[in-house]
């Protein structure tokens, strides 16, 4: 992936209603006439509400937080360890953008991507394989269906001319988890592929594999729904792509920004490096 030649970029960028509303009338001239922005209307007898001003300002709800830190310079071509541990931190100082669950430990939701860490996944590559996709998936509780979901995967990739290397389960600790997380959490794995044949394995090439990548993990998602392996009884998704790339991964679940790298150990390990 190409980056920004920038010896290091933080940007933390987050929105909220509240930080935008305001209590002053902003009137807005049209020819001889005055009318007033406002995102609400008016009950009758109303000159004027909280909700006062233009509508991209004080309509939107959205309160997640997103940060973004990079460094190309440092580290050899798998980048440094130093840039997930500051992302980690940023994402950190945002926990105010999240939501805590009725347990006062689960979270409603945080997440980090990053450049696939080659060191880590050393066991999965090769010279005739040194970048092959992978993908971070949530797989069923129970072992039996989790089997035969990954019976699926297994044969769509190879339909579609991916060779299947393996997969990889993800360590985690549960007991960092609130009692509402800790219930429903999935089973975490990471399957690696090879790209096709027919494909070259260098820099120009590499959006064809990104986009055969997209393609498997939608028809996968096709074949698990015609199989009902897709869902749980109650219409809850049981298997979901986190990431499915040769370029980037992501490690996300329903907990706290701190808890983060506490409940995936892989975040906390020396040979998970990032160039962002």
């Amino acid at each position: 992936m190409r980056l920004p030649q920038a010896a290091m970029m933080a940007v933390i960028a987050a929105s909220a209603a509240s930080a935008f509303q305001t209590h002053i009338s902003r009137p807005h001239v049209v020819g001889s006439s005055t009318t007033s922005l406002n995102a609400f209307h008016l009950k009758e007898g109303e000159t004027r509400n909280m909700f006062e001003g233009p509508a991209p300002l004080v309509k939107e709800r959205d309160a997640c937080g997103v940060g973004f830190i990079a460094n190309t310079q440092s580290g050899d071509e798998f980048g440094t360890h130093k840039v997930l541990s500051q992302g980690l931190h940023a994402l950190d100082c945002m926990e105010h953008r999240g939501a805590c669950g009725g347990d006062g430990i689960s979270g409603d939701g945080a997440g980090i991507m990053t450049q696939i860490p080659w060191k880590l996944f050393a066991d999965y590559r090769s010279d005739g394989c040194p970048q092959p996709g992978v993908g971070q998936v949530f797989l069923p509780q129970e072992e039996a269906r989790r089997n035969e979901v990954k019976e699926v995967i297994e044969k769509v990739c190879e339909a579609n001319e991916l060779e299947f290397l393996g997969w990889r389960e993800v360590p985690v600790d549960p007991s960092t988890l609130g009692p509402q997380a800790r219930e429903v959490v999935p089973s975490m794995w990471q399957m690696f592929v090879k790209a096709p044949a027919r494909l070259e394995d260098d820099e120009e090439t590499r959006d064809a594999f990104e986009r055969t990548l997209y393609l498997v993990r939608r028809r996968i998602a096709v074949e698990l729904k015609a199989l009902d392996l897709l869902k749980k009884e109650d219409g809850s998704e049981e298997v979901y792509f986190a990431s499915f790339s040769s370029q980037t991964i992501v490690y996300k679940g329903m907990v706290q920004g701190c808890v983060l790298s506490q409940f995936y150990k892989d975040l906390e390990n020396e040979d998970y490096t990032t160039k962002f």
